[in-house]
């Protein structure tokens, strides 16, 4: 892990001097704003939160926000960065280069992947927490007289979509290395798409509570079977197979 950091720390420098991270920071910067007060105030005005019956509405609410907030931060990143970076130093011979070293081909793997996934992670986690608490501070605790954290929530939105997403990078990650990028970029776009349909359909046709512990299991399951997938093609990777698909083979 110690030769993956330099990787990492290789990479998460080139990332953080890109226009396209200065752009995506400020983005979600704004956005965690924006959603914070207009979520806040807007619950604020609400009388229904001193209901205990509607509770099931509130679940709703904060589901959502604490499941697709940190989904688009970290697909964004992923869309952003899995690919095309890999593409440019398979051009220019920067992989060859580091194969070269005495770094091995899952140490690359690893190291390129953390330095997309951690700046992701920390944005998201920061994000999520920003409008959780605003909306908690300003509007529920007002009126409920108490905070509302449903523990489901926060293990999905913190913990095991972080772990999915991760997943689902070091898969796109470790095929743009071993073969073609653009190719590999294909399955974030169909989970991506796919929770961003599939998921708000669910909820309503009420079959989907985002924040009880029954959706946690079924998506803990899904991130489970998605890193089973990664490991078993983690295989795949060979400094052979890199050096073949860098010459276009």
């Amino acid at each position: 892990m110690r030769s993956a950091s330099i990787v990492f720390h290789r990479d998460f420098k080139e990332l953080r001097q890109t226009r396209a991270f200065l752009i995506i920071v400020i983005a979600f910067a704004v956005i965690t704003i924006t959603a914070a007060m207009v979520a806040s105030f807007t619950l604020k005005n609400q009388e229904w939160l001193r209901v205990k019956a509607a509770r099931p509405l509130l679940e709703l609410i904060m589901g959502l926000i604490a499941y697709f907030l940190p989904l688009f931060i970290l697909m964004t990143f992923i869309w952003a960065f899995s690919s095309f970076p890999i593409v440019k130093e398979k051009v220019n011979g920067n992989i060859e280069s580091l194969l070269a070293t005495p770094l091995g081909s899952k140490e690359i793997w690893i190291g390129k992947s953390l330095a997309i996934f951690i700046p992701g992670f920390i944005i998201s986690t920061v994000s999520t927490l920003i409008v959780l608490a605003a909306i908690n501070l300003i509007a529920i605790k007002p009126a409920a007289g108490t905070f509302f954290f449903p523990v489901p929530m926060l293990i999905t939105a913190f913990l095991v979509n972080p772990l999915l997403f991760f997943g689902l990078l070091l898969f796109i990650v470790l095929f743009s290395l071993a073969n073609n990028p653009d190719l590999a970029i294909a399955p974030s776009f169909i989970v991506g798409f796919g929770l961003m349909m599939g998921i708000p359909l669910g909820v309503a046709s009420g079959k989907l509570n985002l924040a009880s512990w029954s959706f946690l299991l079924w998506y803990t399951a899904a991130a489970l079977l998605l890193w089973a997938v990664v490991f078993y093609s983690s295989r795949l990777l060979t400094k052979e197979k890199i050096v073949l698909s860098s010459k276009g083979d």
